[in-house]
């Protein structure tokens, strides 16, 4: 059954490159060898993405252009070390959209012209940073870049063709590929520094302080791209979103009399509410700073859409309406059940409010064709957008 996959999959490959103008042909080592323009890329399929057999494929590879194509979907470990060490991939997603790509192109006669993986002469002529290996057991976050002096570079890697990776949307091809080749600068004689590779969302700036009232930040920016890189691919920016919340505790206390029986209403609660769409959230805000130190300046302040008056009125209006009891009553007379029931509800004045604004941190990763938002407080990736401007996957 796996072989009959990936059959149909080199199959369904042969016919898309070679519609494209790739000189197709097969490997003993690898699954298919693609040619165009005098640069060839190596191709290994998989069902499931497999770190071991990543790493295999980067040894047959070694010089030239390798793509790893998987028919299930690749977590964000597995494809930052099969990007790092310089391969292209390909996951379920990604494939099902170059698929569709190619189907297009060909109802629309421009298959000659469909260009699925670009290559950049520019970049090779720049040198790659040195190539670190990972162990099958753990993963590529797992993984340290060590410093050490008078470090030697590789030059072992410096003749690879450069590339750009697989081409999904016009705002990819402007994106800056994660796995660019980066120029070393001469250092001073005493160390040697070592900068890892930065796309355009991984340029930053010095940190600085914002006076805002809010929720620290509990989640890094690399582990919130690291999440939502399985979903969207990715990401073309990432921004930090402060959300105002209308943050709300109460106490409800209210006694009624009927027919020599005493209601009693009384409760407590708290949450907040979120004052650009109006959504009541159970957020436990158990800390809330004054000022906040920033990574760097890409962030956004939203501004409220609603007031504190308006807050207040609909807070009231919702605890009133959770608190109102519905009561009934049986009474025999004269031998008849008799039964009656009467609406009892607390009043504004029952009700003490407490309503404060603050902000919660959310990090927004944009994607190519879509975005996907987490929670920087409490770590939680968002279902439903926190305002009317994110395309949620």
């Amino acid at each position: 059954m796996v072989d009959k996959m990936k059959d149909n999959l080199a199959e369904l490959l042969t016919n898309i490159f070679a519609t494209s103008g790739h000189s197709v042909s097969e490997s003993d080592t690898v699954d298919l060898i693609i040619e165009k323009n005098g640069t060839k890329t190596y191709i290994k399929l998989a069902i499931e993405p497999d770190i071991s057999e990543i790493r295999a494929f980067a040894d047959v590879v070694e010089d030239n252009i390798g793509l790893y194509v998987s028919l299930e979907k690749m977590n964000a470990d597995i494809w930052d070390y099969a990007t790092h060490i310089g391969l292209i991939t390909w996951d379920r997603d990604e494939l099902a959209f170059q698929i569709g790509k190619a189907v297009i192109a060909d109802i629309e006669g421009n298959t000659s012209d469909l260009e699925l993986v670009a290559y950049d002469a520019e970049s090779s002529q720049t040198e790659e940073l040195p190539t670190q290996t990972l162990d099958a057991s753990s993963s590529y976050a797992d993984t340290e870049m060590g410093n050490s002096n008078n470090i030697e570079p590789d030059t072992s890697t410096t003749n690879k063709p450069g590339f750009n990776i697989w081409r999904t949307s016009p705002e990819m091809q402007t994106a800056e590929p994660i796995n660019d080749l980066i120029r070393q600068e001469p250092a001073p004689t005493s160390t040697i520094m070592q900068e890892s590779q930065t796309t355009s969302w991984q340029q930053q700036s010095q940190p600085f302080t914002l006076d805002l009232p809010t929720a620290p930040i509990k989640l890094l920016k690399d582990r919130a791209v690291a999440m939502a890189r399985s979903e969207i691919g990715m990401p073309n920016d990432v921004v930090l979103k402060f959300v105002p919340y209308w943050r709300y505790t109460y106490a409800v206390k209210a006694e009624h009399r009927f027919k020599n029986k005493l209601i009693d209403i009384s409760g407590q609660g708290q949450g907040c509410l979120n004052a650009l769409n109006g959504n009541k959230e159970q957020i436990e805000l158990q800390q809330i700073n004054e000022n906040i130190t920033l990574p760097d300046d890409n962030y956004e302040i939203k501004n409220k859409m609603f007031d504190q008056q308006e807050a207040e009125s609909t807070l009231l209006a919702e605890i009133i309406e959770e608190y109102t009891k519905d009561v009934r009553f049986s009474n025999v007379v004269r031998e008849a059940m008799i039964s009656e029931h009467k609406m009892f509800k607390p009043t504004k004045d029952d009700i003490q409010l407490n309503i404060d604004l603050v902000y919660i941190p959310i990090w927004e990763v944009k994607g190519s064709r879509n975005s996907m938002e987490i929670n920087a407080y409490t770590q939680e990736i968002l279902t439903e957008p926190v305002d009317d401007d994110v395309e949620f996957v």
